[in-house]
C-alpha cells in the first residue's frame, strides 16, 4: 500500500510539473499574441524565440511530443519577414498549444478563440480581459472573433 501511495505521489508531482511548465509556456505565448495584435514584427520575432526556448524546457514527454510541429513553426517565424506567412505559422502554433491546453494541461484562465473571417485560431487569457484581441486582423477587425 505504501508503494502505491508513493507511486501516486510521484506521478502527481510529474503531472503538476508538466502543467506548471505549460502554464509558463502560456504566459510567454500571451506576449507573442500581443506582439501579433500590435503588428510588431521585431517583437513577434523576440517573443517567438522566447516561446521556442520555453517549449524546449518542457520535460513532460507527451506535451513535448505534441509540440514538435509547434516548435518547427516557431523556427519558421524566426526565419521569415513575411507577415502573412508568419500569421499562418502562428495559427499552427496556436492549434498545437490548444491541443495541450485542452487534452493534457488544462488552465481555466485560457480559452480558444476563432476568427471566422480569417479562419484562424488563437488562445487568449480570459482572466485578464474579456475583450477579443484578434492577432490576425488587428488593424481592420481588432475585436472580431468568437471565444469557446
Amino acid at each position: 500500500m505504501r508503494y502505491l501511495v508513493l507511486a501516486f505521489l510521484v506521478i502527481s508531482n510529474l503531472a503538476f510539473a508538466g502543467n506548471e511548465q505549460f502554464d509558463n509556456t502560456l504566459a510567454v505565448y500571451e506576449k507573442l499574441h500581443q506582439a501579433f495584435y500590435q503588428n510588431d514584427l521585431k517583437k513577434i520575432k523576440a517573443e517567438a524565440k522566447n516561446l521556442l526556448d520555453t517549449t524546449e524546457k518542457i520535460k513532460d514527454e507527451k506535451i513535448g511530443k505534441t509540440l514538435t510541429y509547434t516548435k518547427k513553426k516557431l523556427n519558421e517565424i524566426l526565419k521569415s519577414d513575411d507577415l502573412k506567412e508568419i500569421k499562418k505559422a502562428f495559427n499552427t502554433i496556436s492549434q498545437g498549444l490548444l491541443v495541450v491546453l485542452e487534452k493534457h494541461a488544462p488552465n481555466k484562465n485560457y480559452s480558444r478563440y476563432y476568427c471566422p473571417m480569417e479562419k484562424k485560431y488563437w488562445i487568449q487569457n480570459t482572466a485578464k480581459t474579456d475583450e477579443v484581441q484578434n492577432p490576425y486582423a488587428s488593424e481592420k477587425m481588432p475585436h472580431c472573433g468568437l471565444g469557446k
